[in-house]
């Protein structure tokens, strides 16, 4: 064959994607920014859990469950959270083992 060839012939490299499916439990704060017919200026909520990292399942249905409210109107969010580790201080959450 002539030079180079078969670099253009050869077959490609399939490329495998390692797909990262780890859980990690870490502490969440969810800030909530309602408004209602009763306070048009509006409030804030804030909640504090531990939830999964990195899908957040509790952020979701925290607000799902608040947008079900007819007399309260969800205008923004943010949520930050804190990894756990052996050090992290756990006081003021109610843990629940199951």
């Amino acid at each position: 064959m002539i030079l180079g060839l078969n670099e253009l012939f050869k077959k490609k490299e399939k490329k495998e994607k390692v797909m990262d499916h780890t859980i990690d439990f870490v502490i969440t704060e969810l800030e909530v920014k309602l408004r209602s017919y009763d306070n048009p200026f509006g409030c804030f909520a804030s909640f504090i859990f531990v939830d999964e990292k990195p899908a957040f399942p509790r952020v979701r249905k925290t607000l799902n469950e608040l947008n079900k409210h007819q007399d309260a109107f969800v205008l923004g969010h943010t949520y930050s959270y804190k990894d756990i580790t052996s050090k992290t201080d756990l006081t003021g959450l109610e843990i629940t083992r199951h």
